[in-house]
């Protein structure tokens, strides 16, 4: 697996502000490229299996780290959000993750884990007002949870007709008990998958592998707080889903 690179974004419009991103290229032929992005209180780290097993499939990834006291970066900011869309659209437009080393086409699928669904279902309705909603692949949120001010929530009419894969986890107080997902159910487009026995810290236990003994085993911390991990044989059907689901529409 090629090493990940790692650019710093100025983001225009804003005072002193950086936008650290992590590119993980395809190994193989590039079939698109897809913005995976960490939850709430989380890093790019934490979706580093996820990164890595979707470059394996040939789809290239970024993974911004939105989420930093200097320079404050938050995910419940939707102005700083549109200027982070902004600029990454700006660097694949004009070249700088290929002169990184890291090839990617047009299309492009968002992929974010909890309070991370609504950044990509925000950057995909930023992007289609600048004409390009064709391409956008598609929208996989797993174990989505609106952030503060309702990210997602608003973003969903701006997503109308875009296709979205939704991977539902067992509730817990880390997914405010699966509140977001009897708004989904009502949308159009929709597909919801239900994992009753994964958590919602599992999708950070993606392996790069579809390997049951690739899976990592949960900290304590996340299940102190999300609830009893699932199965490692549960967290690879989780990922295999992922995976088929952004190659279909490649």
């Amino acid at each position: 697996m090629a090493r990940d690179v790692v650019l710093d974004l100025r983001v225009p419009g804003r005072r002193d502000a950086w936008l650290r991103t992590h590119w993980s290229p395809p190994a193989v032929d590039p079939r698109g490229w897809a913005w995976v992005q960490h939850g709430f209180a989380r890093g790019a780290r934490h979706l580093a299996g996820l990164a890595d097993l979707l470059a394996a499939h040939g789809i290239a990834v970024v993974r911004p780290d939105l989420a930093s006291l200097r320079p404050w970066h938050s995910l419940h900011d939707p102005v700083f959000l549109t200027s982070a869309a902004l600029t990454i659209a700006r660097a694949v437009e004009v070249g700088i993750p290929q002169r990184a080393g890291v090839p990617v086409g047009s299309a492009w699928w968002g992929i974010g884990h909890s309070a991370g669904a609504g950044v990509v279902a925000h950057a995909a309705g930023v992007l289609g007002h600048r004409g390009e909603r064709d391409d956008v692949r598609g929208l996989i949120l797993l174990d989505p949870v609106d952030s503060v001010g309702g990210l997602l929530s608003g973003a969903l009419p701006s997503c109308d007709g875009l296709a979205m894969e939704v991977a539902a986890l067992a509730p817990s107080r880390c997914n405010r008990h699966g509140a977001m997902l009897d708004v989904l159910r009502g949308r159009a487009a929709t597909s919801i998958a239900t994992f009753p026995t994964l958590s919602h810290a599992d999708p950070e236990r993606i392996p790069a592998v579809l390997e049951a003994g690739s899976v990592p085993a949960p900290s304590r911390a996340a299940a102190w707080a999300c609830g009893p991990p699932g199965p490692a044989e549960d967290v690879v059907v989780l990922a295999r889903r992922v995976v088929t689901s952004a190659t279909a529409s490649a």
